[in-house]
């Protein structure tokens, strides 16, 4: 090898270089590979397996080679294509200098010479492995030379045109679709070539070759011409329209590919029908469409589904070649008749036998203007007994009637029966195609179409049922009784589905303004009103009554006329409901307007509404509030350094009551409102500590004070985005304290024993391991850097030898701890989630058998996280023991930056119960604490040991966490089997 190697050295010269070694800009460098591990002797092993072994093995660390390694591998494969003599080997070296011929390094000119040495070989296994290397070359790589190798090449592959192997064949056509275009990149002589036509032409005879392989590659060597920029001929066009009567499947779907290129080109041109009879013409792409879709029937799955997804692409055809695609029957004006004397010459031209007296003449005098490919073809692929040609039908159909209104009302009634399919994909995808039609145009049902429309909302997938509550806020019903039909339907789909509730409302909504005429009639039934006695106000609570609100006052808005014979406390009902649900009703002041009502006594119960100016206003107002009351923080800080405690408690609940007032004001700032609350909530703690400190009931306190102290600086640090460096550290600082605070809380409940002092020193030991951790995040510069510098001296001292005064230094960081301070000038936003899935349910508990798991459905919205992975849903049983479910990455759908959607199904195994109990369901975000065993421990005081005790270990995971949603309360009821 090494021989090799340096005879090719000496044969190089600066035209045939293959590689350099020199560095290549922005190209990762390593440390490669060790070449003893490649084995390189095994290349001059008489033995093939050898070769073959060793050819593996570098295949295996090709994408390891630093620079100098993949110059010095690319010359010892050349080197071995020279020499080699097996076929075999021969084809896999070219495949490993196809792999390597992406290295930047690499002369691409040079590997294209040697390569066109080995097409001398007799074997085809090797002339199609160097043209199928050639080609890849040449579409990744630039040569700045070789214009003769290009002109060579050229030559081999018209040679090789006629090889008598199908792959040298179909490589070589492949290939040669791609010169003409290589040849005007480098300006080489087409008198010396073909043109691009030229070689069209020669392709397009290929399509006819013996071998299916090779008209597949013709067929796409001309698509691939046309991806390219090269204008096609019209006249490919017969050859498109014979390829879709192959007997290979293959060759049929390549038919249709360069079909649909065509059709695409030369859209407008005239041909003339395949009929003698009449001297008619039809547009290129109606014909087309017709070929198109008389595979719709093909044998093969494939090609049908194909030719089903390759209609959508027809927007253009004529309405009435489209109208047939849902019809099996020829419609009348598709038909021409035969003249009679033409009919006499056919007759007689053909030498017809006489017919015998009393038979008739069947020969029909009539013939059809296009071939029968499209009648009713989507009935044929909605009838399919594959769900891909059915799903593409659906999709097709959809496409299609966005851009003719007039196919609309057929496709409804054949999309409206793909709702009893099978398949839930299916099902699925026709209700969304039809709602996505009814975004053009209102789409109307009649009672036999929303009667199977409406078994969609008994389907158990949510998907589906909610895509149907979209499906009729476009939808317009012919019959005033089928709108009582559908309120039915909606209401048996909240008693069923209860989480369904802000989808049927939101559906409600839209069936109120497009059906404002029945329900202006209907009024007196749904508010159950009746002349002769007064109206009853119903309950507001009450699902059914909610609906049909909303029902009306969207009705009104169409026809506000309906507004003067409403009852008067509906009134106060459309406020309320504004309130509870505004996406749902409409803006009432301008419906009051506009209808020219008054509202005057106990109904006048709008909310006050600004201009644009007042908000401004109120906006401005807010701000400088907010700047007030930060201001407010230094104030405390003051207060608390002169030890006016008491004072600083009064102004520190002044200043929480301002920061919760401003968060109505001015939503936007809630993140830093809720954050200073947390701070505060902290120097609270703080101060209550300092007061108490000294008293005999530190002791009792002191504990639950640092847990609670603890839990609130994780919150601060992990469940808000854009914290400022100052915060962090704020939040950090705290935890100092609260170390503080537990460790001798733990020392004065702590008896007087000989392991005392162990315990005393491992507590300091601890608290010194977090100041440590703590302080490497703090600068020389900041303020309380020296102060952990001292502790940290103090808690090494203390914790060699824990004496009294040493104790006692350690105390009095309790009464000088002063809690940084805070910055509020980023946009801080706060993790939170809410759960919308199960909802509560306190009155109808869910059973399940205790033998099997609990199957639960949960669903999340979760706003301003930036690390889902950190997320978990955590269930607290009636015994308090806690489960921790980690939904898998693929259950998040993002809805906007930032916010996901979480939706997944959780199995709980729970020990048998006899009696309904209540399961907290509650969304978590973990974190790693400062020192895992002992901040779990702290921060769960008292109750560490029932959380902690679950008998599943799949599901028991200590975790540190903080809660980021509210408390979901679900019960259940376990019964036997």
């Amino acid at each position: 090898m090494k021989r090799s190697l340096s005879a090719l050295s000496e044969k190089n010269s600066e035209d045939t270089i293959i590689a350099t070694d020199e560095p290549m800009h922005n190209h990762a460098t390593g440390n490669g590979v060790l070449w003893m591990n490649l084995n390189l002797q095994a290349l001059e092993s008489e033995n093939i397996d050898d070769r073959i072994q060793c050819l593996l093995v570098i295949a295996r660390h090709i994408p390891l080679f630093n620079i100098e390694q993949q110059k010095a591998i690319i010359e010892i494969l050349i080197s071995q294509l020279e020499t080699e003599s097996d076929n075999d080997t021969k084809s896999m070296l070219i495949l490993l200098i196809e792999k390597c011929s992406r290295f930047p390094n690499l002369n691409a000119f040079t590997i294209l010479k040697y390569l066109l040495k080995q097409l001398q070989s007799e074997s085809t296994k090797v002339k199609w492995h160097v043209y199928s290397c050639i080609g890849s070359l040449l579409k990744n790589r630039q040569m700045t030379q070789g214009h003769d190798v290009l002109v060579s090449l050229f030559d081999h592959l018209t040679v090789d045109l006629s090889n008598s192997h199908h792959k040298v064949r179909a490589m070589s056509i492949s290939l040669l679709s791609l010169l003409p275009f290589v040849f005007d990149q480098y300006g080489i002589n087409k008198t010396a070539t073909m043109t691009q036509m030229e070689i069209q032409k020669i392709i397009s005879n290929y399509a006819r070759d013996s071998d299916p392989r090779v008209r597949k590659s013709a067929l796409d060597a001309l698509v691939q011409m046309h991806l390219r920029g090269c204008p096609l001929d019209l006249a490919i066009y017969n050859l498109s329209v014979s390829s879709l009567r192959d007997d290979y499947e293959e060759v049929r779907m390549g038919g249709l590919n360069l079909m649909g290129v065509l059709s695409s080109l030369y859209p407008e041109h005239r041909m003339k029908l395949a009929h003698e009879e009449v001297d008619e013409t039809t547009r290129l792409i109606d014909d087309a469409f017709n070929k198109v879709c008389d595979l719709v029937n093909d044998s093969a799955i494939t090609v049908r589904t194909k030719a089903c997804v390759m209609m959508a692409s027809y927007q253009n055809v004529g309405s009435d070649t489209l109208n047939q695609t849902f019809s099996k029957q020829i419609m009348s004006h598709l038909k021409r008749k035969i003249p009679k004397y033409k009919m006499q010459q056919k007759k007689y031209a053909k030498s017809a036998l006489p017919i015998a007296e009393g038979d008739i003449d069947v020969q029909s005098n009539e013939f059809h203007l296009l071939d029968s490919g499209a009648c009713g073809s989507f009935i044929h692929g909605l009838e399919d007994e594959f769900q891909e040609v059915r799903n593409a039908s659906i999709d097709s159909i959809c496409e299609l009637s966005m851009y003719n209104e007039e196919l609309t009302k057929k496709a409804v009634e054949f999309l409206v029966d793909m709702f009893n399919d099978d398949i839930d994909k299916i099902r699925l995808n026709a209700i969304q195609s039809l709602r996505k039609i009814g975004t053009r145009c209102t789409l109307e049902f009649d009672e036999e179409q929303l009667e199977i429309a409406v078994g969609a909302l008994e389907d158990s997938d949510p998907l589906a049922r909610h895509a149907t509550h979209d499906l009729f806020t476009v939808v317009r019903l012919t019959n005033p009784v089928s709108l009582n039909t559908l309120l039915n339907a909606l209401d048996a789909n909240m008693k069923r589905y209860p989480m369904d509730i802000l989808s049927i409302y939101s559906c409600i909504r839209h069936i109120g303004k497009r059906h404002e005429d029945y329900i202006e009639d209907l009024v007196p039934t749904l508010l159950k009103l009746d002349k002769r006695y007064l109206p009853k106000e119903a309950n507001v609570e009450d699902q059914l009554y909610t609906a049909y609100v909303i029902l009306i006052v969207n009705a009104c808005v169409t026809n506000p006329k309906m507004l003067n014979s409403l009852p008067k406390y509906i009134f106060r009902h459309f406020a309320y409901f504004k309130s509870k649900y505004p996406d749902c009703i409409p803006d009432l002041r301008k419906l009051y307007k506009y209808a020219d009502i008054k509202l005057e006594g106990d109904v006048d119960c709008l909310p006050m509404t600004f201009s644009s100016s007042a908000k401004k206003l109120v906006a401005a107002d807010a701000d400088s509030y907010m700047a007030a009351t930060t201001d407010m923080l230094q104030v405390i800080r003051t207060q608390v350094e002169h030890n006016e405690l008491n004072t600083a408690l009064l102004t520190l609940d002044v200043a929480v009551r301002n920061f919760k007032y401003i968060t109505s004001l001015k939503p936007v700032l809630a993140g830093k409102s809720e954050l200073a609350q947390l701070y505060l909530k902290c120097y609270e703690s703080v101060i209550k500590i300092k007061q108490s400190h000294s008293s005999p009931t530190y002791a009792s306190t002191a504990q639950m004070t640092a847990s609670s102290l603890l839990r609130n600086s994780y919150t601060m640090q992990h469940t808000f985005l854009g914290l400022s460096k100052e915060t962090l550290h704020a939040a950090m600082y705290i935890r100092i304290m609260a170390n503080m605070i537990w460790m001798f809380g733990v020392l004065k409940q702590m008896p007087i024993s000989n392991n005392t002092s162990f315990s005393i020193k491992n507590m300091l030991l601890a608290f010194h391991q977090r100041v440590v951790l703590i302080q490497k995040d703090f600068g020389q510069d900041d303020n309380a850097n020296e102060v952990l510098i001292n502790l940290k001296k103090n808690l090494a001292s203390a914790s060699e030898s824990p004496t009294t005064s040493k104790m006692s230094l350690l105390h009095s960081f309790i009464t000088s701890f002063l809690p940084l301070d805070i910055c509020l000038n980023n946009p801080v936003k706060r993790t939170t989630a809410a759960i919308t899935q199960p909802l509560p349910n306190p009155d109808k508990p869910y059973k399940f058998t205790f033998q099997f798991p609990v199957k639960i459905h949960i669903e999340v919205d979760i706003f301003n996280s930036c690390d889902t992975n950190a997320l978990a849903v955590e269930f607290i049983l009636p015994d308090q023991s806690s489960y921790i479910f980690w939904p898998a990455p693929g259950s998040y759908k993002q809805t906007t930056p930032y916010c996901y959607k979480l939706s997944t199904d959780i199995e709980l195994v729970l020990s048998p119960w006899t009696e309904p109990g209540v399961v907290i369901i509650r969304i978590v975000q973990s974190f790693e604490p400062d020192l895992p065993g002992l901040d779990e421990y702290m921060m769960k005081y008292p109750n560490y040991s029932s959380l902690t005790n679950s008998s599943d270990s799949a599901f028991k995971m200590p975790i540190s966490s903080s809660v980021i949603s509210e408390h979901l309360k679900y019960r259940l009821c376990p019964t036997t089997a």
